[in-house]
């Protein structure tokens, strides 16, 4: 038979609508279960409510049993019945494990994962504690580490071909605030984009596909609790809270705006995309302003 480029180009259009999926199998993700850490707060909290909207079966998880109940009153009376509370700690290895465990038993599969615990405080560099440091690294980072590494067990040996989506920051690539104070949890947030990137390149031939969020700053209830470490002088921490005073933000973001961005990453729309990190903070890295707040001199000039 001859070669006919014209008959080709039709065949390969032709191949791209009856290939094409329905636009509700792409946006939705009905029937999946999902697993998001830190779920009983904030981004967690709103990005399970995303994924209970598109049809997911929803794990959260946190520290606290009280947060649980919460959360889960809170969604059970908007009218969400498949989501489930399960405790875990993110710095035990045993606790994630049996975690994942858990879902896979209570709903059947694990298909997505977001990593959303975590914990952050401010200090400068030379008045952090080493406990202070290692805290945050094992929440944030070797938190989500754990949680990578079960999953993705499970949904290798299970032939899921699944989505991960670990919660990072723009503060990996923008240091704030004005006059420092986050190297510790920097640090957490840094790597786990780092590690998004090998992970994605490990379980890519396994059909799975993991990336990373990085929000800049929310208004949740953790932003409006969280401030200098707890430990330290009382002098040290009066300082701090001034220097956190100082930064003018043109806008605040809400957490569903970052959650959004989070869900669309866990559905088939993102089936084109690993081992990137999207940075979800409203133009902050870029200095994409609506307008310029004032903002004094601080501290002040001397005269």
């Amino acid at each position: 038979m001859d070669y006919d480029p014209k008959a080709m180009a039709a065949a390969l259009m032709r191949g791209y609508i009856t290939d094409t999926p329905s636009l509700e199998e792409m946006i939705y993700v009905k029937e999946k279960v999902a697993i998001v850490t830190g779920g009983t707060s904030g981004l967690g909290f709103c990005t399970a409510q995303r994924l209970l909207q598109g049809g997911a079966k929803v794990v959260i998880s946190g520290s606290t049993d009280e947060k649980g109940a919460s959360a889960i009153a809170l969604l059970k009376e908007a009218g969400y019945e498949n989501v489930t509370f399960c405790k875990a700690d993110l710095r035990s290895e045993e606790q994630v494990k049996a975690m994942v465990q858990f879902t896979a038993e209570t709903y059947g599969s694990v298909d997505i994962l977001v990593t959303s615990g975590g914990a952050w405080s401010f200090a400068h560099i030379y008045d952090l504690p080493e406990e202070e440091f290692m805290k945050t690294v094992d929440i944030n980072l070797a938190g989500a580490y754990r949680c990578a590494k079960y999953v993705s067990k499970y949904m290798v040996d299970n032939g899921v071909k699944g989505k991960i989506v670990l919660v990072s920051s723009n503060v990996a690539y923008l240091p704030q605030p004005v006059f420092g104070g986050y190297a510790h949890y920097a640090a957490s947030k840094g790597g786990v984009i780092s590690m998004t990137y090998e992970i994605a390149k490990e379980l890519k031939r396994f059909g799975i596909m993991v990336n990373s969020v990085a929000p800049g700053g929310m208004m949740t209830p953790g932003g409006l609790t969280n401030g200098p470490v707890r430990t330290l002088p009382p002098e040290k921490q009066m300082e701090m809270g001034k220097e956190l005073m100082v930064e003018k933000m043109d806008n605040v973001p809400t957490a569903d705006s970052v959650a959004m961005v989070i869900y669309g990453m866990c559905t088939r729309m993102a089936d084109g995309i690993t081992g990137e990190c999207i940075v979800a903070d409203s133009g902050m890295m870029r200095n994409i302003v609506s307008y310029q707040p004032a903002i004094e001199q601080y501290p002040p000039a001397e005269s």
